[in-house]
């Protein structure tokens, strides 16, 4: 698989239409960050998405919504990652155990392997799902919101991770982000929606597009080593 193709993508519930006509290349071995004001559609968006290409083992997907009553332990609930490549009666092979092995080291995860997921908190069981889809060695990942339940040193830890596998594997990206500095500083491409549609896709960010997709003043400040950030301003 390379790049990403999405067509046409529309949604409606009843009268309300949700997502409006959304097409975009998603472009291979990137980060891209599909931002927006809350109900815009970057959710329903990305669900259209998996659904899209689901059995074809090209995507992994991280949902925003951390899964309950799983009473397994943290290495089993990583290792249900490679059930897709491995039969199931089988067991995991070598290789499978070497992967998320790796998963567990790169999610901080090391001595939580053998405690049950429903027992961990919030940010821990976040970190064991992005675990797990990392695990896939998927073409792509789709995350929603992977940082909505981790604290600012694991959520830049993650990004961290998505960056290292894009440069060094070749590794691509989707990422719901609330945070915009956090995008600013690790996506490769911006996708804004509000109201349903994309509005606007670029390399980078400006206070302008910014201002106008959240309806809130938006002040650019470059850093000395050139990164932009920004803040509103009242």
């Amino acid at each position: 698989m390379s790049d990403l193709i999405v067509k046409d993508i529309s949604v409606s519930y009843g009268p309300k239409i949700v997502v409006d006509s959304f097409s975009h290349t998603f472009e291979e071995g990137k980060i891209h960050a599909v931002m927006g004001p809350n109900g815009c559609g970057k959710t329903t968006l990305i669900k259209k998405i998996v659904e899209q290409y689901s059995g074809k083992g090209q995507i992994a997907y991280v949902p925003q919504e951390t899964f309950g009553n799983i009473a397994l332990s943290v290495y089993d609930v990583v290792g249900l990652g490679r059930y897709d490549k491995s039969r199931f009666f089988t067991g995991l092979t070598s290789n499978d155990k070497d992967l998320v092995g790796k998963a567990i080291s790169d999610m901080e995860l090391q001595g939580l392997e053998s405690r049950i997921y429903d027992t961990l908190s919030g940010g821990e069981k976040q970190r064991t799902m992005i675990a797990r889809a990392l695990a896939q060695d998927t073409p792509w990942t789709i995350l929603d919101e992977p940082s909505s339940s981790l604290d600012v040193r694991h959520t830049v830890l993650t990004m961290k991770i998505l960056d290292r596998l894009c440069r060094e594997e070749g590794k691509s990206f989707i990422v719901v982000l609330h945070d915009i500095n956090t995008a600013a500083s690790f996506a490769d491409s911006f996708i804004l929606m509000k109201d349903g549609k994309k509005v606007d896709a670029s390399s980078s960010l400006t206070g302008e597009v910014l201002s106008s997709v959240f309806e809130s003043h938006f002040e650019k400040v470059l850093t000395t080593d050139g990164k932009s950030f920004f803040y509103p301003s009242l």
